[in-house]
């Protein structure tokens, strides 16, 4: 059996893959596209997180697409072989809610602005300068996650740990005794959830339904002390929206990690047509979140766990569309999205 690599990280774990996968199964692990592109057509199994349709058209061997993520948007499912399988992987949940409150803690201290002023020389502070502000504590105040699914209950237990009401929706709501929520509602209720909240998270994952979620009409709900992290993908952010309540002083702050444009080669491109770095109040990072050691080393052992099972004819794990037939896959940014 034929697997072609083409995950980085998988990539660079490639040793302790072939040691999990065991006898049977030839590992081909590609350094280049021009690598891996030719090794379609006799694959069993692709581990990756993008197949365009003129590359899956080629793959008329393939019985098995592993994403090494959540997110499985970058494959391209109509044109995949009758009866190929796709499944993904998740373990990112704990990374990114650490994240969250890494983020809402350095927004609602101003704890760049402080760095930079002090870089310069000046000391920021109520003690040297009386125009200074004055922080408050996270305790008390309200987290609102929009996508309440692995990644919102871990972001939910973290913010509930620091002393905060926590608040969610998600597409079907389900709260249980183990749920540590105020209240959980649908999507119907993201405006009540956005005008409660300080500090909102955002898990949703994208689809056509969440395109655009928080437009310029649903980021006005928000107060002006309030700081967004979107941790899901881009696009369910309205850019321009975003960029114009920032700029404005309408919302407080915003941590991104999920951006609207992305290098198609290399390592170098704008995040987005606007200026978000020249912004003060905003954080921004590389679709980093969920990017820790033990959540990769974790995802190999379940693309091993799926490479043996396809071989050994066992039950796959985690499978979010078979042939030309989807199953219900968990909600989204439950995943989080390709991390």
């Amino acid at each position: 059996m034929q697997v072609v690599v083409v995950d980085p990280m998988q990539v660079r774990l490639a040793g302790q893959l072939a040691a999990a996968v065991g006898p049977g199964v030839l590992l081909k692990c590609a350094r280049s596209a021009d690598d891996w592109q030719s090794w379609l057509a006799d694959a069993d199994v692709f581990v990756g997180s993008k197949l365009p349709a003129e590359l899956a058209a080629k793959a008329d061997a393939l019985q098995l697409v592993q994403v090494a993520g959540a997110g499985y948007e970058g494959i391209a499912l109509d044109s995949l072989r009758p009866g190929t399988v796709v499944a993904n992987t998740f373990h990112h949940g704990r990374a990114i809610a650490e994240y969250c409150v890494m983020a809402a803690l350095a927004l609602s201290r101003q704890l760049l602005v402080e760095d930079r002023a002090l870089r310069g020389g000046r000391w920021r502070s109520v003690f040297q300068d009386s125009t200074a502000p004055v922080h408050e504590s996270l305790a008390g105040k309200t987290a609102g996650v929009i996508g309440y699914g692995e990644i919102g209950s871990h972001v939910a237990q973290l913010f509930h740990a620091l002393g905060m009401r926590v608040i969610a929706t998600r597409q079907k709501p389900r709260k249980t005794a183990a749920t540590p929520l105020d209240w959980m509602g649908g999507p119907q209720d993201t405006g009540r959830l956005l005008a409660e909240s300080d500090i909102v998270v955002v898990t949703v994952p994208l689809a056509e339904q969440t395109r655009g979620l928080l437009d310029a009409q649903m980021l006005a709900r928000m107060k002006r002390s309030a700081v967004l992290i979107n941790v899901a993908r881009g696009p369910v952010v309205d850019e321009t929206a975003l960029y114009e309540a920032l700029a404005d002083g309408r919302i407080a702050g915003a941590a991104i990690d999920v951006w609207w444009n992305y290098p198609t080669t290399g390592a170098d491109a704008q995040p987005s047509r606007f200026p978000f770095n020249e912004l003060s109040n905003v954080l921004m990072t590389p679709h980093t979140s969920g990017v820790t050691r033990d959540v990769f080393e974790d995802r190999m052992l379940d693309v091993a766990a799926n490479i043996r099972a396809l071989r050994d004819g066992t039950n796959l794990r985690n499978v979010v569309f078979r042939g030309t037939t989807k199953t219900p896959a968990p909600s989204a940014c439950s995943t989080g999205g390709i991390r």
